[in-house]
C-alpha cells in the first residue's frame, strides 16, 4: 500500500517521470529528482545517507494514465514510463495540470511534495511488501520482566534503537525499548510491569517508539515501506518517530518525520 503524508505537505505537484530503463512508479512511493524527472528514492547508503547523499522529494499520490493500472503484488496503482515518440503518442493518457501543456503525452506523477516538518506514515515489513514482522513466542520468561528468550526476530538488533511489543500475555499491549543486540534473547532496562511467561508472544522492530530512528528503504522497488529484515549500523535513514503502532499483525506502522539532513545534498 504504500507510504503516505499525514500532516504537513509542502503542496501537491505534476512531475515528469525519469526514463532510465522505463522506471516503473508506485502511489505511495517515496521519490527523489533524477535524470529526467522524478524516480524512485534508493535505499540509503552510509550513516544517514551520507554516501548517496539523496534528497529526499515527496511520495507518488496519482499519474496521468486515463486508465488506472494496478499492482496486486504491493496493493497499490502503478505507472511506467515509455521514451520513444510513438510510444507516447499511443498512451491512452489525460492532461496534467498546473503549468504543463495539456497536449504533452509524456508520462507524469502527482507528488505530494514533503520537508522536514512533513508527516509520514510507512508500513512496516519485512523483506517483501506485506509480509509481516515475525511474531515472537517466548520459550524462557522472566519474574522481572526484564527479558525473554524466543525464536529468532527479524534483524539483528542495536541496543536501545529497537521496540518490543507484547501481543499476548499479562504484558499485552505495552511496548518497551530493549537494549541487546541478540536476535533470540530480548532484554530492556524498564521492567515490563508483569512477570514474562512461556507461551507470550512479541514483535520487535528496529524502530524506537519515539524519537529519533535510524531505519532503511527495501532494495526492490525501495520507498513503499520500512523494511525490518535490516540491521542498522552502516547504511540507514535518520527519521524522528511520533507514532509507532505494533497492535495488529501486517498492518504495523509508524508515522514519523526525515530528519532535516535528508533535505540538503550537501552533506558530511
Amino acid at each position: 500500500m504504500g507510504m503516505r503524508v499525514v500532516e504537513n505537505a509542502v503542496r501537491t505537484i505534476w512531475a515528469p517521470m525519469d526514463t532510465t530503463s522505463t522506471p516503473t512508479l508506485y502511489y505511495g512511493q517515496l521519490v527523489v529528482v533524477t535524470g529526467d524527472g522524478v524516480g524512485p528514492a534508493a535505499a540509503a547508503s552510509g550513516v544517514g545517507d551520507t554516501t548517496g547523499k539523496q534528497v529526499l522529494y515527496g511520495i507518488v499520490v496519482g499519474s496521468n494514465n486515463r486508465t488506472p493500472v494496478y499492482d496486486s503484488t504491493h496493493s497499490t496503482d502503478k505507472i511506467t514510463a515509455v521514451i520513444t515518440q510513438a510510444a507516447q503518442t499511443a498512451r491512452d493518457w489525460v492532461g496534467a495540470e498546473g503549468v504543463w501543456v495539456k497536449g504533452d503525452p509524456q508520462c507524469m506523477v502527482q507528488v505530494a511534495v514533503i520537508s522536514a516538518e512533513t508527516v509520514i506514515q510507512s508500513p512496516l515489513y519485512v523483506t517483501s511488501d506485506g509480509t509481516a514482522p515475525t511474531l515472537l513466542t517466548v520459550t524462557t520468561g522472566s519474574t522481572d520482566g526484564l527479558g525473554f528468550t524466543s525464536n529468532a526476530t527479524d534483524f539483528t538488533p542495536v541496543a536501545d534503537l529497537c521496540t518490543s511489543y507484547c501481543r499476548t500475555g499479562k504484558n499485552a499491549g505495552i511496548y518497551r525499548i530493549s537494549d541487546d543486540t541478540s536476535t533470540t534473547v530480548e532484554t530492556n532496562d524498564l521492567a515490563f510491569p508483569q512477570d514474562i511467561a512461556v507461551g507470550d508472544t512479541f514483535v520487535r522492530v528496529p524502530v524506537r517508539p519515539v524519537g529519533y530512528s535510524y531505519v532503511q528503504l527495501n532494495a526492490t522497488d525501495p520507498g513503499l515501506f520500512i523494511n525490518c529484515a535490516l540491521g542498522l549500523v552502516t547504511d540507514y535513514f535518520i527519521i524522528d518517530v511520533l507514532e509507532l503502532d505494533l497492535r495488529v499483525a501486517g498492518k504495523e506502522n509508524v508515522k514519523f518525520r526525515f530528519h532535516p539532513c535528508h533535505f540538503d545534498k550537501v552533506r558530511a
